[in-house]
């Protein structure tokens, strides 16, 4: 938090609204835990999906010339510069854990029940960002 800027507290900001809004505005049912299994099945193909997903269209789009930079969480995440287009991802993970995390451990200490929703959010967006992570990490040299 020292290197943030004042793009990384207002994101920050607004990922901690919106988390704090749906936490408010969740209505629980009780029902929700018996589809708890599937939840957890999607969990693990979206995680493989997102892992899959990003280092490959990476790779191909670096292939066809679009050079990336690597995401920094002090830029604005909607820009329209395609090299930055991995910013809104990085951002978008980072809500999807917290949103996950968030509702997994507020349903696990309010109801002593597992929210199997909230546990597919949180697996997601680590998808997403060890994907995103592993292709940078392909690209290598190719990275600005």
């Amino acid at each position: 938090m020292k290197n943030w800027n004042k793009t990384g507290k207002v994101k920050a900001l607004v990922i901690l609204v919106i988390c704090v809004l749906s936490l408010i505005l969740f209505d629980y049912n009780e029902n929700a835990e018996e589809r708890n299994d599937f939840y957890l099945g999607i969990s693990l193909i979206t995680f493989l999906v997102a892992l899959l997903f990003f280092p490959l269209v990476i790779k191909l789009w670096s292939v066809f010339g679009i050079k990336f930079q690597k995401p920094n969480w002090n830029e604005n995440p909607i820009s329209l510069n395609y090299s930055k287009s991995l910013n809104l991802h990085l951002f978008v993970a980072f809500w999807i854990i917290s949103y996950g995390f968030l509702k997994t451990i507020f349903i696990a200490i309010k109801f002593n029940k597992l929210y199997g929703e909230g546990i597919m959010f949180l697996v997601t967006g680590i998808g997403i960002f060890i994907g995103i992570k592993l292709g940078i990490a392909w690209l290598g040299d190719k990275i600005e």
